[in-house]
């Protein structure tokens, strides 16, 4: 039985809920209703919008602003665009993103661009108090193009989906290209990117206002069991102790980075990567001493034999620099083995369900090719987990689609959105490898 808080208006609301249920069926949209018992919670319509080959899940609550919205607005005739805060609608023939700044914030932004591109007459400007709602820019082919204040529609069905308190915010400025004639999802995101591109960085060359469109955000259900995830792991009876251990600034200070850059994951994951690439020369050169001293302990060892003198030489491969033993790969491997183990691994991987899942399921295939064997006893995770690293490493740096045969990985490509797992293991170990690293403080 629906209940809500309206009591009186009942009736009314049951007539709005079944005219949503019938747009929505009229429109095949498939949804499903979640009924709360508690009246301080309001009860739902959950439904899809698909994004290229993704779904994005939607809801309407029932509550009588949010239902009447719902049926004046032709919503069901939009579908998401993937990676982007973006709607597409070939019916309507137009196209709506968000865009993002880092100038300057809100309304003082978008007047700020209004006077540069705009150039209004100051006398008239300052006689009319006429809010601007929209930038009208120059157009390409048939298309329209402005910048402005969002459309409801737009409002309305980001809001839907992202759950969080941002709601239906109707402030949002956007990048609305109209007259459009796409006919799919790809055609819809490859006009938005080009036209995007093309306008925005005109204006950032112009006027020196960088802006971008924005990337698809976590909605709100994403953002909480994120965080739910994270806490399960802290132990509430710990507690501080005395501080007893030092670290580098240089690592350590990177890795505070690593921390703050929670919306910028490439930079993330380089900065955690960078952590741990400093104690390259010193675990390197560890290993390398080692198999050093193990071949002069060799009693067959002759210093005056040039094939024993040759097996020294063939163990040391010097850097251009001097410091490090070995290649990259090879020193990052030797840094892990010192300072973490196969157990200590598996123990990471199985700690989380989830995390444990995403490898055992190869679901990160789209970000590296090299596998988590998580599910195999006696694997060798060290290898594994150091080649995996070094590939989306490789995939960051590397600025030319062909160089090491690595695939450039763009800020904002869908794959990035599947590093979440992967900074999760690189941030373990680049803890690990500062502990390993620590000393006793002296003050």
């Amino acid at each position: 039985m629906f209940i809500n808080k309206l009591g009186t208006k009942k009736s009314k609301m049951t007539e709005k809920i079944d005219k949503l249920k019938k747009k929505l069926e009229d429109a095949g949209i498939e949804y499903k209703e979640k009924i709360f018992d508690d009246p301080d919670l309001y009860s739902r319509i959950i439904f899809e919008i698909t994004a290229g080959r993704e779904k994005h899940e939607c809801f309407v609550v029932y509550r009588d602003e949010t239902l009447q919205s719902a049926l004046d607005l032709p919503f069901e005739q939009f579908r998401f665009i993937k990676g982007n805060e973006a709607i597409w609608s070939k019916d309507l023939k137009v196209i709506e993103a968000e865009i993002s700044y880092t100038d300057i914030t809100g309304r003082f932004f978008f007047e700020r661009l209004h006077r540069l591109i705009c150039k209004p007459d100051k006398n008239e400007d300052e006689e009319t108090e006429v809010e601007i709602t929209n930038i009208p820019l120059p157009g390409v082919d048939d298309l329209e193009i402005s910048i402005g204040y969002c459309s409801p529609e737009f409002a309305f069905l980001i809001g839907s989906r992202e759950r969080g308190p941002r709601g239906r915010y109707a402030k949002r400025l956007t990048l609305k290209i109209t007259n459009t004639k796409t006919q799919s999802h790809d055609n819809a995101k490859d006009v938005l990117d080009k036209i995007a591109n093309s306008i925005f960085f005109q204006i950032d060359l112009t006027f020196e206002l960088p802006i971008n469109l924005q990337t698809k955000r976590e909605s709100y259900i994403e953002r909480r069991e994120k965080k739910l995830r994270k806490q399960m792991f802290i132990d509430e009876t710990a507690t501080i102790k005395e501080p007893k251990y030092e670290y580098d600034s240089e690592p350590i200070s990177l890795y505070w980075y690593a921390k703050e850059s929670v919306n910028m994951p490439i930079f993330q994951y380089l900065a955690f990567y960078q952590s741990i690439e400093f104690y390259f020369p010193i675990f390197s050169s560890y290993e390398a001493k080692q198999k050093i001293q193990s071949l002069i302990k060799d009693p067959r060892f002759n210093p005056n034999k040039d094939s024993d003198i040759s097996k020294i030489i063939s163990t040391i491969k010097v850097s251009s620099g001097g410091k490090s033993f070995g290649n990259e790969r090879e020193q990052l491997k030797s840094t892990l083995s010192a300072c973490t183990n196969n157990s200590e691994l598996s123990d990471f991987f199985k700690s989380d369900e989830n995390r444990f899942k995403f490898y055992a399921e190869d679901k990160g295939k789209l970000i590296s090719k090299q596998k988590i064997s998580v599910k195999t006893d006696n694997s060798d995770l060290l290898a594994e987990v150091s080649e995996r690293i070094y590939e989306i490493r490789c995939r960051i740096v590397h600025t030319k689609a062909t160089e090491g045969n690595y695939d450039v990985l763009l800020p904002y490509s869908n794959e990035v959105k599947s590093l979440n797992y992967d900074i999760e293991l690189i941030e373990y170990i680049s803890r690990k490898v500062l502990i390993a690293s620590s000393r006793p403080m002296k003050i």
